[in-house]
């Protein structure tokens, strides 16, 4: 992911801020897929991906 595509999704989230990586958000990559990204002047850094699956409830 780079700044612009970064500034343009409007699915972000602040997290924090963490002195030697930035300010952290959570950014929607995709249906069900996010990301924690790490900006620190104008560059995005990947943390972590991760997916996030719908369950079926069980009556």
């Amino acid at each position: 992911m780079n700044y612009q595509a970064f500034k343009c999704n409007s699915q972000k989230e602040y997290l924090g801020f963490c002195e030697e990586k930035g300010f952290i958000y959570s950014v929607q990559i995709d249906e069900g897929t996010y990301a924690i990204v790490a900006l620190k002047e104008a560059t995005i850094t990947l943390l972590i991906t991760f997916c996030v699956q719908k369950t079926t409830s069980q009556d």
